[in-house]
């Protein structure tokens, strides 16, 4: 019985460490579509993840970039908050332009 606990217990810390790990990974992607008339932009993680950013006149963009830059396909590493169930983007740097047709 105690070893059935302890196996229990080990794969429960085990399984929040790694939740806690994927938390703190870089928020990189590339965008996927942008919207500016409505503010928002989706961008795909190499894991898979995706995000629906917003962003607002408060947000940083780094390197001189502006919104209008921005292209699908572009290559971006960004911080956000999570306010009202949204992700609000706080910092945003493109890494990376999205290759020419």
């Amino acid at each position: 019985m105690k070893t059935k606990l302890s196996l229990l217990a080990t794969a429960f810390l085990l399984s929040c460490a790694v939740s806690l790990l994927a938390n703190d990974r870089p928020h990189e992607g590339k965008i996927t579509s942008i919207d500016p008339d409505q503010r928002v932009m989706v961008v795909q993680g190499e894991e898979g993840d995706q995000w629906i950013l917003y962003w607002t006149e408060t947000t940083k963009l780094k390197s001189d970039l502006t919104v209008a830059e921005l292209k699908q396909g572009d290559s971006v590493h960004f911080d956000f908050v999570e306010r009202e169930g949204k992700k609000f983007l706080t910092e945003l740097r493109r890494t990376h332009k999205a290759d020419k047709d």
